[in-house]
């Protein structure tokens, strides 16, 4: 528990939901890192609840997949390795692709004032310094085109792949390395996703992913060893 900051007892009031965000909060903001166990009595006295109590709190973040149970073991926040998130943009690499050629005929004013009402949250949490809030922005920016794309499976395999590419985002933010400027990243994914060359969106769609994934190389000392890479140093 050496690792863990102090947190300060909680008042009465919707506790479960307050125990979870600071949980959530210190997790994506890398005080906690991926792998460490949380122990529910310690955790518990520090935050003044029952560990019943705090036991809801770590279940939403399970359903969330930023903390994981291992029967018999206990609960740990969940580690992720390169290899899993390169998986995880590949496949939207090709998801999100889809979706705006399907929605690219379609789109409305009411999704251009959305995705722009979405990318000033996200600038509005970026220059406020608050990295929760802009993680959260950033998903929901771009899990926009999921939800108006017309196809009903597409929200769903987006909130399947949150729980990493969320996770993703946070290393990305936290990570002592060159990042490009993320407002002006957005920026020209946004001009690109309102304008009305949908061959410059996918590319820039691309480039996107690629220099996400780029930070997230640069990031790789925070990240878990994959499987095969822990083996071969046993």
């Amino acid at each position: 528990m050496s690792s863990l900051p102090i947190f300060e007892p909680l008042p009465s009031l919707t506790r479960r939901d307050q125990v979870a965000q600071a949980l959530r909060k210190a997790i994506l903001a890398g005080q906690i890192p991926g792998g460490t166990q949380l122990v529910e009595g310690p955790l518990a006295t520090q935050f003044g609840v029952s560990r019943g109590l705090l036991r809801e709190a770590l279940r939403e973040l399970i359903e969330g997949g930023l903390v994981i149970n291992r029967p018999y073991a206990g609960t740990f926040v969940t580690a992720l390795s390169v290899e899993q998130l390169r998986d995880v943009y590949e496949v939207r690499r090709v998801l999100e692709a889809q979706a705006y050629v399907r929605l690219w005929p379609r789109r409305d004013e009411a999704f251009r004032h959305e995705l722009t009402r979405r990318f000033d949250t996200m600038v509005e949490a970026l220059r406020g310094g608050d990295l929760d809030g802009e993680i959260r922005a950033e998903f929901s920016f771009h899990g926009l085109v999921y939800e108006r794309c017309g196809n009903h499976v597409m929200p769903a395999l987006w909130e399947q792949m949150s729980q990493k590419l969320q996770l993703g985002f946070a290393i990305c933010q936290v990570a002592r390395v060159p990042k490009l400027d993320f407002q002006e990243n957005h920026r020209r994914f946004l001009d690109r996703a309102l304008g009305e060359d949908l061959p410059a969106m996918l590319d820039e769609l691309d480039q996107h992913l690629q220099r996400g994934m780029a930070t997230l190389n640069s990031a790789s000392g925070t990240l878990a060893p994959s499987e095969s890479s822990a083996q071969d140093t046993r």
